[in-house]
């Protein structure tokens, strides 16, 4: 009882009302018992369903896929996230189905970004009811919901970028120690180790804040010390998904990024009223989508900072640098014509409504520190006036993410996943060949590839996804995964190219955009080809660290394709025989000699060298070092922080009673 009492209620009901809100928004989606697939779903459930497997057989392998993607062995956890796969395939072997999954994870990313989003707006003296009120607002916009709705890894990205803002405030407001270098190891770690994408941002997003601090600060030395500690420390750190991202674009001619329209791709304005469906009364403000309503909030947010910029100089600062990368992220900016002349930018960036993950979280803080100001004023009905508003904007918000995201939880799908020509469900998944009919045009590799004509949503494959999502239900994970195709080619190494174009030097980076999109494509349908419509004879098995591969010869064939993908670091033996010289296709998968009777073996491994293995191993070791420690410092940290209070009251004690 007297622990209980001891507890600070105050300071613990903002968070429990955020967890609240999230397990809220959890629950809107159990109600209909299915899943979202999104634009994502598949490739991140194959990547977690890998490592899964990997730790529930004890068969692990860094590089290798051996149980995901069609069991094909390309390499994609290695550089994407593996430490942070690893945690999710534990998390997935503990809840046994995707459904489980979804669910489970979906509550945690919009705990995590709301419980930060509230300590960033709490950071800068806002009251738990208005920053309760804003957080809600955050956790219903941008990306950050559609981890759930679309199992985009950007919206893990939205979720851990307020506590950026924490680390931002420290810069600029800590005189004596703008730099701390251990929150800003961990932060930049853990943003590595989850989503790359997300740690440039941070970057670009601290950098003003750093150069505020090495302007303004008089220790510069230490500044420029601490600041380097966290980098060698985060290097150190991440050097398990640095490293082999390196090594392997060096070794491999990986495919590039898929070439995305930029302008379409952009943040744009939408109408409060959708007539046309029925049960969507309110349109949502995800992704690249912006209501009119929270627009014209967000100007008006900017406006009063600027008008009271003698009374919060911080209010200024966050909203219109929030302001300047919501610019940025949407069609005001001519990102087509930009990315005529800078085509690369529509490979790396490729959505620009990804930096409202930077425009929101700053955005927030400002309406926060705005309605903090407004309360001050000493009239009530202003006060009332002020709460009411903000109540009004907090339900519209939370009403906009709550009809959409029952909407595509009820369909089992968001709306563009079911008309994606490049997504297979059910029946379409047993197709063993893409050949076109004779006598019917063969299609654009632009069109085969599925971005510009979609496919109709007839009762057939209604079915087909509703089975699908039934399959999510199962402990046999593998049984969504064989019901799901989709032709992803990141990271897959490319062996053939186009010739590049020769064009005038007018119309030089407009080409080379289009010549990118052209051979994302092929590579595309050459994995579609190649591994997921192959024919069903060979059959392919993880064995220790590597696939076994079997198959019989057919009558009048001395050759046969296997559906894998090989790298320069791919050891193949067949039939007892290391191959070093044998055809591929324009994605790696290789065309071997076979028994002309009988049975044929394959087996396919990865040739890591030893110290490429060793610096892995030594990174892992550091992070889980790092924990250990971290703990252990906390605990001690705590301790010396009560006995130091405790010493406090004990000298406040004897002071008074000296008094009396």
């Amino acid at each position: 009882m007297k622990k209980l009492k001891k507890i600070n209620y105050a300071a613990c009901w903002p968070y429990l009302a955020v967890v609240l809100f999230a397990a809220y928004l959890a629950y809107r989606q159990m109600r209909t018992g299915n899943i979202i697939i999104g634009s994502d779903t598949i490739f991140h459930f194959n990547r977690f369903y890998e490592t899964e497997e990997q730790i529930r057989n004890g068969n692990l392998s860094w590089f290798m896929t051996l149980y995901g993607f069609n069991q094909s062995g390309r390499v994609i956890n290695a550089l994407y996230g593996p430490a942070f796969a690893y945690l999710n395939g534990l998390l997935l072997l503990a809840v046994r189905t995707w459904y489980r999954y979804q669910i489970i994870t979906s509550f945690l990313v919009f705990a995590v970004g709301g419980m930060g989003m509230y300590r960033a707006v709490h950071r800068f003296k806002v009251r738990g009811s208005i920053a309760v009120l804003v957080t809600i607002i955050y956790m219903t916009i941008g990306w950050l919901p559609r981890w759930q709705s679309g199992s985009n890894f950007t919206g893990i990205g939205a979720a851990l970028m307020p506590y950026g803002i924490l680390v931002a405030c420290d810069m600029f407001y800590d005189k004596e120690k703008p730099i701390h270098w251990i929150k800003l190891t961990i932060l930049m770690t853990v943003a590595l180790e989850v989503h790359l994408l997300t740690a440039l941002m941070y970057m670009a997003f601290l950098v003003p804040a750093w150069l505020y601090a090495i302007i303004k600060r008089e220790n510069k030395r230490g500044i420029l010390l601490n600041t380097l500690k966290a980098v060698l420390l985060t290097i150190f750190l991440t050097v398990n998904t640095l490293l082999p991202l390196y090594w392997m674009s060096k070794t491999n001619n990986l495919a590039p990024t898929a070439t995305m329209r930029m302008l379409e791709n952009a943040v744009h304005l939408k109408h409060t009223t959708v007539a046309f469906h029925p049960f969507r009364i309110l349109t949502h403000n995800l992704r690249a989508s912006l209501t009119f309503w929270l627009a014209y909030t967000f100007i008006a947010q900017v406006i009063y900072a600027i008008w009271t910029r003698e009374e919060s100089k911080a209010n200024v600062v966050v909203s219109l640098y929030g302001g300047f990368w919501l610019f940025l992220a949407s069609r005001l900016v001519e990102w087509d014509r930009i990315t005529n002349h800078l085509p690369d930018l529509a490979r790396f960036i490729q959505f620009p409504s990804r930096f409202v993950c930077i425009a929101y979280p700053l955005l927030i803080v400002g309406m926060g520190l705005s309605f903090e100001h407004i309360l001050h004023h000493k009239q009530k009905w202003v006060q009332i006036a002020a709460y009411a508003s903000l109540g009004l904007l907090t339900f519209a918000a939370a009403d906009c993410l709550v009809i959409t995201l029952t909407s595509n939880a009820w369909a089992g799908y968001q709306n563009n996943v079911g008309r994606s020509r490049n997504t297979k469900f059910g029946e379409e998944t047993q197709k063993t060949s893409s050949r076109k009919k004779k006598g019917k045009k063969k299609k654009k590799a632009m069109e085969d590839y599925g971005v510009y004509h979609p496919v109709k949503l007839d009762d057939r494959r209604k079915q087909a996804l509703v089975d699908t999502n039934a399959a999510t239900h199962a402990h046999d994970l593998q049984a969504f995964l064989d019901m799901t195709k989709k032709a992803i080619p990141d990271y897959l190494p490319v062996y053939k190219w186009d010739p590049e174009p020769d064009v005038p030097s007018h119309l030089y980076t407009y080409k080379w955009k289009q010549y990118y999109t052209m051979e994302n494509s092929k590579i595309t349908a050459a994995y579609r080809e190649s591994v997921m419509n192959h024919n069903r004879n060979v059959k392919v098995k993880a064995v220790k660290h590597g696939l076994k591969l079997t198959w019989k010869a057919k009558k009048g064939k001395h050759k046969q394709q296997l559906p894998v993908i090989t790298y320069k670091q791919s050891k193949l033996t067949v039939n007892g025989r290391v191959l070093t010289k044998y055809k591929r296709n324009r994605v790696g998968a290789p065309t071997v000699p076979e028994k002309t009777k009988g049975t044929n073996t394959a087996y396919l491994e990865f040739q890591t060298p030893f110290w490429i293995k060793l610096a892995i191993a030594v990174s892992l070791l550091g992070q889980f070092a790092a924990v250990v420690w971290g703990l252990l410092w906390r605990g001690v940290f705590s301790r010396r922080e009560k006995k130091r209070r405790h010493s406090n009251n004990e000298k406040d004690f004897n002071y008074r009673a000296l008094l009396q």
